[in-house]
């Protein structure tokens, strides 16, 4: 019995030098580890690559037809409109009057400082005359020359109110909008008609700056008009000269290949590269 107890106490004693004996056992070094009980690799995602996009694609902007010249004409005087011949939409050409005022105070005004200018003008005339005879006076000359200038220069601003009565079109184009009615009395800087030249229409589009590097002045497209439901060939005539920083973006200006009647500036449609 005391032999038992003896032995048991033994074993005791070596077992906590045993566990540790296990547990400062030192790891053998990874490429010693058998093939057997190597993890196995990590599986990889399925990546599809996407197709390469055509460099050569032009992306399809947006288009709005657009006139080359416009403007809005305003009253050049105060007074009342005597002759205020278009509406809207009617079509005029260069040179046609648009409006003319109710004159008569100024065309008074014209022909007493011609009168006027006629008289100094025969004034002067003597003076130069007697200078020529030896019959003349230096201060008489030069007063009858002085008055000759101011007169003709009451002429010529007689004159240009005058020319403000009357409001002659630019250009060949059409009405596109009107404020104001015959007789009615307007003061000056009051807005009357919108006139724009339709005989050549404009294409303006809104382009990636990155496609720039496919279009040029000459460059070929179509447009197709949501308005008309037509497709029209068209050529780039020319781009702009800034692009925007912020949205990358360009303007870009076409014109049509044949004249479309049918087209009105306003209209818009989608541009055609490409095809």
């Amino acid at each position: 019995m005391r032999m038992y107890l003896f032995v048991s106490a033994l074993a005791l004693a070596l077992m906590p030098g045993r566990v540790l004996a296990q547990t400062a056992r030192p790891v053998p070094p990874a490429d010693m580890i058998p093939a057997a009980t190597a993890s196995a690799p990590l599986p990889q995602p399925d990546i599809t690559t996407s197709p390469e996009p055509d460099s050569t694609a032009v992306h399809a902007p947006s288009v709005q037809v657009t006139a080359p010249m416009s403007a809005q004409i305003s009253a050049s005087m105060s007074g009342q409109l005597e002759k205020f011949p278009f509406r809207d939409g009617d079509h005029f050409h260069k040179g046609d009057i648009l409006a003319e005022f109710r004159c008569g105070q100024q065309k008074a005004t014209l022909a007493h400082a011609h009168a006027e200018y006629i008289k100094r003008r025969g004034l002067l005339d003597v003076q130069n005359k007697m200078k020529a005879l030896g019959q003349w006076s230096v201060s008489d000359l030069r007063s009858a020359a002085a008055d000759e200038r101011a007169a003709n220069a009451d002429l010529e601003m007689a004159s240009a109110v005058v020319a403000q009565c009357v409001i002659e079109a630019p250009f060949d184009g059409r009405v596109s909008n009107t404020m104001v009615h015959n007789y009615q009395y307007l003061s000056a800087g009051t807005p009357m008609l919108e006139i724009l030249d339709d005989t050549s229409l404009e294409l303006s589009m809104i382009v990636s700056s990155m496609e720039l590097r496919h279009l040029q002045p000459g460059t070929p497209f179509k447009v197709h008009i949501l308005e008309t439901d037509t497709t029209y060939p068209a050529a780039v005539s020319r781009i702009s000269g800034k692009v925007d920083p912020v949205s990358k973006t360009i303007k870009v200006y076409g014109k049509l290949t044949h004249p479309a009647p049918d087209l009105l500036p306003g209209m818009t449609g989608e541009a055609q590269f490409g095809q």
